[in-house]
């Protein structure tokens, strides 16, 4: 069993946090996604009992393909081409993309997305192993290799909130502390277990949606002022021994950053836990009929299955993810 968050080591590097490298093996290139084992796996096949599907992936070209242009700083929706092959007795299609940003839409975040700043990238991956090709570390292909796979736990941030007059939107900078998110679990009458993936409904995707325009999509992606200031989880220590002593394998979310936004530099941050924990995060994914489903049969939890990328050392992955039940 790992330690607890507060048996993780703390070095002397001047941040005061846990360095969780070592407790998977020298060797371990997918983090919290260890979590995930057969046991795991096979007890959340209870999950399945009519066979619904709900798709959890937004379509590729969005959101940046339906705001205004450039909402981000380098990645684009991608551009399709259909290419016709037709001969007498042969009517063929084919097609592509260009400008295919891995984590332009639904996505994970591969463990070498983010470094620490004090010690790079995850469980001691030097920079040159950053890379493309067999000889990568940390890359999307060890996720897929593993499998994600198992209970999902949905936290339905938004109606929760909203429910009790809290002050909440998709911007503003609005933060949810682990004690919230527990909270809502309970009022949701649903506890978490070794190895779920924990999906956080903020709100912002169903605002996306609501936006009359491109302009207001716009808006929502670069938020105020172009502050990027969006609502989401803390990103402070409170939610790492959360999401840590909870067993979580990985977190997703329906916003652009699953955590509160901006995030202050040498400040801790999920995405600096990315390095340090080996925590696995997704970003914009599509809850909002799972959501509808949970709040009209009271039922939270689900089958989750999602199949990364086959691309060696990929540093994100479109999230082709499914919640069955």
């Amino acid at each position: 069993m790992p330690p607890h968050y507060a048996e993780l080591p703390r070095p002397e590097d001047g941040s005061g946090l846990p360095l969780a490298w070592g407790v998977w093996g020298p060797e371990d290139e997918i983090g919290t996604l260890n979590r995930i084992t057969p046991e795991t796996v096979a007890a959340a096949a209870s999950e399945i009992r009519e066979g619904r599907r709900f798709n959890l992936n937004l379509p590729l070209d969005e959101p940046f393909g339906v705001a205004l242009e450039s909402p981000h700083r380098r990645r684009t929706a991608p551009s399709p081409t259909l290419i016709a092959d037709e001969q007498p007795g042969r009517l063929i299609r084919d097609d592509k993309l260009d400008s295919f940003w891995l984590q332009g839409s639904t996505q994970w975040d591969g463990l070498s997305h983010f470094a620490d700043p004090y010690h790079g990238f995850y469980n001691h991956a030097p920079i040159s192993a950053i890379t493309h090709g067999p000889e990568s570390r940390n890359g999307i292909d060890k996720a897929l290799r593993h499998g994600i796979a198992g209970r999902c736990v949905l936290a339905d941030l938004a109606r929760h909130f909203a429910a009790r007059g809290r002050d909440w939107g998709p911007l503003g900078g609005r933060r949810a502390s682990a004690e919230e998110v527990a909270s809502c679990l309970a009022h949701q009458g649903v506890a978490l277990r070794p190895g779920d993936i924990l999906l956080i409904r903020t709100g912002w995707l169903e605002a996306f949606r609501a936006a009359p325009d491109a302009a207001a999509r716009h808006h929502l992606i670069r938020g105020t002022g172009n502050a990027q200031d969006y609502s989401g989880l803390s990103g402070g220590e409170d939610m790492w021994a959360f999401l840590w002593d909870q067993g979580v394998a990985a977190t997703c979310a329906d916003n652009p950053t699953v955590e509160v936004w901006p995030y202050f530099p040498w400040k801790p941050t999920l995405h600096w836990a990315i390095a340090r924990l080996g925590l696995v995060i997704g970003e914009f994914f599509d809850f909002e009929s799972l959501a509808a489903d949970s709040a009209a049969t009271g039922r939270y939890t689900a089958f989750f299955t999602a199949a990364p990328l086959h691309l060696r050392g990929g540093v994100g992955s479109p999230g082709n993810a499914l919640a069955i039940r």
